[in-house]
């Protein structure tokens, strides 16, 4: 059995050649890469690299999950903060998902827009993580309560505005290009708002 000390190593080294996959992403704007490229990016041998990650798929399970887990992470960060204006919050939290959309084009629709086999249901699962979408709630519900609103519809409401998000980053991604003036991120942000606005002060249930 592995003592604690080679288990946090080992996770330690998942988390290195992650990151580093995070940067090639970046870097190149496309989500092509071999592991013997991930491994060079990380500075460790390719054939750790394998041992730890058989495959493509399996180093792209594991990015999400490290993904999903940090920005489940800075949600709930964000949120459950009992300081600040809620939907001052609420809009910011959205603006920064279209930021990291837009600057991380290739990360981002490996995360969110190729979930693999399963069906609607799947793909449902993979862009709403469900720590993220309880964190989502809990700012929904607060700023609804900031208002006087009912919030007996929060998580309703939070799954509306994630995935409504998630559209018009994608849209906007689609429309994206170096010949672009960048009109669909503005038009992505102003429809981020208009549902926040509508989210935080539309009637009781």
């Amino acid at each position: 059995m592995a003592q604690p000390s080679e288990l946090f190593a080992a996770s330690g080294f998942r988390v290195r050649v992650v990151d580093a996959l995070i940067v090639l992403l970046r870097e190149r704007g496309t989500a092509r890469f071999t592991l013997g490229e991930v491994a060079e990016a990380a500075g460790v041998p390719e054939s750790r690299v394998r041992a730890a990650f058989p495959d493509r798929d399996a180093l792209v399970s594991e990015l999400r999950r490290v993904c999903y887990d940090r920005l489940a992470a800075r949600l709930t960060a964000r949120y459950f903060d009992p300081d600040g204006h809620p939907p001052t919050r609420l809009r910011e939290g959205g603006r920064a998902h279209l930021e990291f959309a837009r600057t991380n084009p290739a990360l981002y629709r490996l995360l969110y827009c190729d979930p693999g086999d399963g069906g609607i249901a799947h793909i449902i699962d993979v862009i709403v993580p469900p720590d993220s979408l309880e964190a989502l709630t809990e700012g929904v519900r607060r700023c609804r309560a900031y208002r006087g609103r009912s919030t007996g519809k929060a998580r309703e409401l939070a799954f509306l505005l994630w995935t409504t998000i998630h559209g018009v980053a994608v849209l906007a991604l689609d429309a994206d290009g170096p010949n672009r003036s960048g009109g669909k991120w503005d038009q992505a942000a102003q429809t981020l708002d208009l549902l926040i606005d509508l989210i935080c002060a539309s009637g009781d249930d």
